[in-house]
């Protein structure tokens, strides 16, 4: 998250002098002694992991940290303010990646002080640096596929397509026919009410608009945290038994993970996407569940653990503009279009479930009803910004990749792939030919491939845009 929406400008205000070209490295001296501190380190991490990092490690620029939103704009840097503005957000990446790296492979002290501070001068020399800019343009970093095409291969990937196009088609119909039906012993969770109103929202999009070059919102923390908590769902959850009464993730005493349902939580993010020449604020939500009920002796589908998660996508006025939602294994990803401005796309690839919906959200929020068991979205509505009957506590998305055991240490609940190995699925033994990784199985966010035919990645910057147009 930004800081600042004026961080940018800093850049190119403070951060003087020239850089000197050396043989082996785009930084100076001093410069590239800290690059190798950096990169000695990573190798280190990469060594010794059996996590996954939140964000993609290139390692000829150690002092940052990419996604495919930010990975999206290496080409379009033109101006010395675009420059600063998409630095200061990857830099910005590049100290979560830090802290995240530390907490979970930590050395002494001195080292991570060392390790901190190398971080912010190599941001410092960076802004005005020519040869990164220059490697940046001729060889920019890649965020990694969450498919492994190999399976593909091995499946016979077109002849498995031809046999799960009508199963898809199928299940997504159940689905829906699950919608709108009344639900049994519900409890609404949710934050409390706050009270920011759309004229004040739609100032704040525009002075946050104000100062970028690349028609991307520059939200301070501060407002990230009022939009986020202006638009938290309320979740309306049908409770069948003690599988779907949400929690915190955790370790126990043991250190088995678990969901902690004596402590409801949801966890909380912003992220952009860019739509049809805009970068839009998404808010992102996430409550997570003990697991998924088996219907039967035999269910490939259940198993521990679930989560739904729920992204709103602003628009330039700060009104809704879209609603899509997938659970944590990157499965039924849907997708509510809220205006009608927007009509979705004709695709030949596997379609998420799609719904119009149009309501007016100026006083109220989202109420979102999950079923029992499978925790699917039946029904969404606008209600009004009321008090919950069971309150829940927000947490950053991240805190979900680092949890403290009983010796105070942190470790990650995902593996070296970002796969939760406990909530592993039976389906896994039967798609694998779709090149998904573990299908089922709960990930880490930014490893969610969302289609089995076809590839899409929840987290991918114009993922939105090739699903819906808007007529003027």
């Amino acid at each position: 998250m930004l800081r600042s929406r004026f961080f940018f400008l800093l850049f190119a205000a403070l951060l003087v002098g020239c850089t000197t070209p050396h043989q082996t490295t785009l930084f100076t001296q001093n410069g590239a002694t800290c690059e190798n501190r950096l990169s000695a380190y990573y190798k280190k991490v990469e060594h010794e992991r059996d996590f996954k990092l939140p964000y993609h490690q290139d390692l000829r620029f150690p002092h940052l940290a990419f996604d495919r939103f930010s990975t999206s704009f290496v080409g379009e840097l033109s101006s010395a303010s675009a420059q600063a503005q998409w630095l200061a957000y990857v830099g910005h990446k590049g100290k979560e990646q830090l802290d995240v790296a530390l907490a979970l492979t930590p050395v002494d002290t001195r080292h991570q002080i060392e390790l901190k501070q190398c971080q912010q001068q190599l941001l410092e020399e960076t802004i005005e640096n020519s040869r990164f800019w220059g490697e940046l343009e001729n060889s920019p970093p890649s965020v990694p596929t969450a498919y492994e095409h190999w399976k593909r291969v091995v499946g016979v990937y077109p002849v498995a397509t031809l046999v799960a196009e009508g199963q898809i088609e199928d299940e997504q119909e159940r689905i829906k026919a699950d919608f709108g039906r009344t639900l049994k012993h519900p409890f609404r969770y949710g934050e409390p009410p706050t009270h920011l109103t759309p004229q004040k929202v739609k100032a704040m999009f525009e002075e946050a608009s104000r100062y970028s070059s690349l028609q991307w919102p520059l939200l301070t923390s501060d407002e990230s945290e009022a939009l986020l908590d202006r638009f938290s769902p309320l979740f309306v959850v049908e409770t069948l038994s003690p599988n779907d009464i949400p929690g915190a993730l955790t370790l126990d005493g043991q250190d088995r993970i678990l969901i902690n349902t004596q402590t409801p939580v949801i966890y909380r993010s912003v992220t952009y996407t860019r739509f049809h020449g805009k970068v839009l604020p998404q808010l992102n939500y996430a409550l997570w569940f003990p697991a998924r009920t088996a219907k039967g002796h035999i269910d490939p589908y259940a198993g521990e653990f679930d989560a739904v998660n729920v992204r709103i996508t602003l628009g330039e006025d700060g009104a809704p503009l879209i609603l899509d939602s997938i659970h944590q294994c990157g499965c039924y990803h849907m997708v509510y279009a809220l205006s009608p401005t927007l009509w979705f796309t004709e695709r030949d690839d596997e379609k998420p479930i799609q719904n119009y919906l149009f309501p007016t959200t100026d006083n109220g929020r989202f109420e979102i009803s999950l079923t029992g068991g499978e925790h699917m979205i039946s029904a969404i509505h606008v209600t009004d910004n009321i008090q919950p009957d069971i309150t829940l506590q927000a947490r950053e998305i991240k805190e979900t990749l680092m949890l403290s055991d009983s010796t105070g240490m942190r470790q990650s609940p995902f593996d070296e792939f970002g796969i939760l190995e406990q909530s592993l699925r039976g389906e896994r033994w039967f798609l694998w030919p779709f090149g998904v990784r573990s299908p089922g199985a709960m990930r880490q966010h930014g490893q969610h491939a969302i289609a089995f035919i076809g590839e899409r990645h929840f987290d991918d910057a114009f993922i939105l845009e090739t699903l819906l147009y808007q007529s003027q």
